[in-house]
């Protein structure tokens, strides 16, 4: 159908330079391409169900090249690969070699895993080209892991991902520079499982990838490996060329502040539509062919102006359209069931424009009356679900350890799209319970700062450097460690962790902190990992649940580095919850 002037201009911002829109709707289609990432299958068939899905709507669509952009198994499955080779030709079944669409695979680190029955991944990159040749074989794929050509008149180009033995960039570089020279004025399409640096969504990737496609404005490139939802407008990015993450075909999770990311189940493909003036992304949920968000296509004007490109950071998110709650819409609080803290119940927000993350401010009032910040904490909302999916409101357990009995905190709860604007919140006001059971405090601090060792890396490390009373912190992980004594008990023991943080950190590549408690025998994680507020938080609260898994076990607090900033801790608290 013609996209409306009016839904397209109203979300992405004026675009004078586009034109009437009503003047595509004759303009000839010169290329479509089905994409896919992240299937992750195992070693039955009942595993390829989805990239089943997939490749039935591809054919449905009438593709011209069908792409999976890699980690297409979750290891190197000998029998998954021929697994999804048998999926290809029962749904293709019947129709010639020479009518049916072109296939192009990206070659990833999970389809080396493991490879040969290894079981150390240090053992990953000198297996990588073996193992690559053994899946080509067995999925039946046509390409190499570095490859170039045309599809249509149009030019891709293909490159593997490579763990510690690297890309070889010169390579890549060269196959891009002869595609762009060869083709003067059309896209030159990329297939590349990791992302360029500070480009889609999270703004994890390569930071050399990113510098060596800089220099070429006519490449579009298509990447996986962050496990996106395609509604997540993140998920394209314009700079000095196009960046586009597919998202995935198997679950996805969202880095959430104050609180951990569950994975949820995803079935989204992309489905792109080259015209001479324009490139339109379509959003499709394989389950039943729906598209997402059918009357805003991403839409890319051609050639590519980087200065006026719609997807651009430049005030991308001002111009963003914001959720909103229905006219009297209420919060509702009341005494938690089973804990000493509070149920909040949320309302589903209203309109067109769905959350895709709900935010909730904690405030406690001071003496003077004056609200102060305590807390933060992220819920997903329902942008990535379709509309029988999704809930009628939203109910959360918010932990005692936030509240004083008696006090008068407040709940401000904003609507945020996908680019982090907020709608206008709801508000709530109440007085903390008094708790069923009072905690055994086992071990807190008031000055951790001096009690409490914050030092660099997993283990051993230097004290990390301190200045005007706050931890300089590079890109770098840091730990705050705690007397051994204090996660003393039982296997399956539950506690729960308590900190006052103040962090100051620039959320310049789309990514702050990750916190989490980590054990100080295994390394491994034993909580979910929580993000921390971008910019200046002031100090607030971040409270952590575990459960013991050994007798023996003890943890610390990890700080991932994902950028530089500072940080400044002014309470920590261990509670034994049995």
């Amino acid at each position: 159908m013609p996209i409306r002037r009016r839904q397209f201009l109203g979300y992405v911002g004026a675009i004078p330079f586009v034109g009437s829109l009503y003047a595509f709707a004759d303009e000839k289609l010169l290329l479509r391409i089905g994409l896919m990432t992240d299937t992750h299958i195992g070693e039955t068939k009942e595993s390829c169900g989805r990239v089943k899905l997939a490749y039935e709507l591809f054919r449905k669509q009438g593709v011209d090249l069908m792409v999976n952009v890699g980690d297409v198994a979750d290891h190197h499955y000998p029998t998954g690969y021929k697994a999804y080779r048998e999926t290809v030709e029962e749904v293709f079944a019947g129709v010639p070699a020479a009518k049916r669409p072109e296939e192009l695979f990206v070659y990833a680190a999970h389809d080396y895993i493991y490879y040969r029955g290894a079981k150390k991944r240090s053992l990953w990159p000198k297996d990588a080209d073996s193992a690559f040749a053994d899946m080509k074989r067995l999925i039946g794929a046509k390409n190499d892991p570095y490859a170039h050509g045309t599809i249509k008149g149009f030019p891709y180009v293909v490159f593997p991902q490579r763990m510690t033995d690297g890309l070889d960039l010169d390579r890549c570089d060269k196959m891009i520079a002869e595609a762009v020279a060869a083709n003067h004025g059309k896209p030159v399409f990329v297939f590349a499982h990791i992302p360029p640096q500070k480009t889609t969504r999270s703004g994890y990737g390569n930071a050399e990838k990113r510098e060596m496609l800089n220099k070429y404005p006519q490449v579009v490139n298509f990447s996986g490996h962050t496990h996106g939802t395609l509604v997540d407008e993140r998920a394209i990015w314009q700079g000095e060329f196009t960046s586009v993450n597919v998202g995935c075909l198997q679950n996805w999770g969202e880095r959430l502040v104050g609180s951990d990311h569950p994975r949820r189940e995803h079935y989204g493909v992309l489905i792109v539509d080259v015209f001479a003036s324009r490139i339109v992304f379509r959003r499709f949920d394989v389950r039943d062919g729906e598209e997402y968000r059918a009357n805003e296509p991403w839409m890319i004007p051609w050639p590519f102006d980087p200065a006026t490109a719609p997807y651009r950071n430049a005030g991308r998110k001002d111009r963003s359209a914001v959720p909103s709650f229905a006219a009297g819409a209420t919060l509702k609080v009341v005494p938690a069931g089973d804990d000493d803290g509070v149920l909040l119940t949320v309302p589903v927000a209203d309109g067109d424009i769905r959350p895709y993350i709900y935010r909730v401010n904690l405030e406690r009032r001071d003496r003077s009356g004056k609200w102060k910040p305590l807390g933060t904490r992220d819920f997903i909302g329902e942008a990535w679900l379709r509309t029988f999916e999704r809930p009628e409101k939203y109910d959360l357990d918010i932990p005692g350890a936030y509240f004083t009995p008696g006090g008068r905190y407040r709940f401000r709860v904003f609507p945020l799209n996908s680019l982090r604007k907020a709608g206008n919140p709801l508000s709530v006001e109440f007085s903390a319970p008094k708790p069923k059971v009072a905690p055994e405090v086992v071990w807190q601090s008031d000055n951790p700062m001096k009690d409490c060792p914050f030092l660099s890396g997993f283990s051993g490390g230097k004290p990390m450097p301190l200045k005007d009373g706050f931890y300089e912190m590079g890109d770098v992980d840091a730990r705050l460690e705690f007397p051994r004594g204090a996660w003393k008990g039982a296997k399956g023991a539950k506690f729960r962790f308590v900190v006052d943080m103040h962090t100051i950190q620039e959320d310049s590549c789309m990514r702050t902190w990750l916190i989490y408690l980590r054990n100080t025998g295994t390394h491994k994680p034993a909580s979910g990992r929580i993000s921390t507020l971008d910019g200046d938080s002031g100090s607030i609260r971040y409270v952590i649940d575990i459960e013991k898994g050994k007798a023996s076990s003890s943890y610390y607090l990890l700080i991932r580095g994902e950028g530089v900033g500072r940080i400044k801790f002014d309470h920590v608290r261990i509670e034994r919850r049995t």
